[in-house]
């Protein structure tokens, strides 16, 4: 049995979403982590009903948690019978609209990166793509990683 784009974990997660933005430049250092947050958060202001993922699949320098001030030990993701439940960078608000997540929340400490290449790497950016629970979103960003080889696959 042969399997279609539309019956894979990843589309299955993601039909939820109705829009999907990757942020992507060819070299670091450039500004993806501030352009995605900004994105993110003027997506977030632009209705009170907009609900916002931003998903940092940087790897080996993940910022958006601290970008969006959700980097103390108090945030934590977590498992739930349905996959990883993101952190809500809004929850002090009474709201569960702005969705973060990062590697940087499973890393033991801040500044830790993640050293994998390749299939390992990749096949890491396919878990979250599939096993977040983000719920029904209006935006996704995806803060990509440096280099086109990475952000194409």
């Amino acid at each position: 049995m042969s399997t279609t784009v539309d019956d894979t974990p990843v589309t299955r997660r993601l039909q939820s979403v109705k829009k999907i933005i990757l942020v992507l430049a060819g070299k670091g250092g450039v500004g993806k982590s501030s352009v995605a947050t900004q994105l993110a958060l003027n997506l977030y202001a632009s209705s009170p009903t907009a609900r916002v993922g931003i998903l940092d699949v940087d790897l080996t320098g993940p910022s958006i948690p601290r970008m969006f001030g959700v980097d103390g030990p108090q945030y934590a993701v977590h498992q739930s019978t349905d996959g990883w439940v993101p952190v809500y960078a809004d929850a002090e608000a009474g709201e569960q609209r702005l969705a973060v997540m990062s590697v940087g929340f499973l890393l033991k400490k801040k500044g830790d990166s993640v050293v994998w290449r390749g299939p390992k790497k990749n096949a890491m950016i396919r878990q979250f793509l599939s096993d977040v629970r983000w719920g029904e979103l209006d935006y996704l960003v995806i803060d990509t990683p440096p280099g086109r080889r990475n952000a194409a696959q």
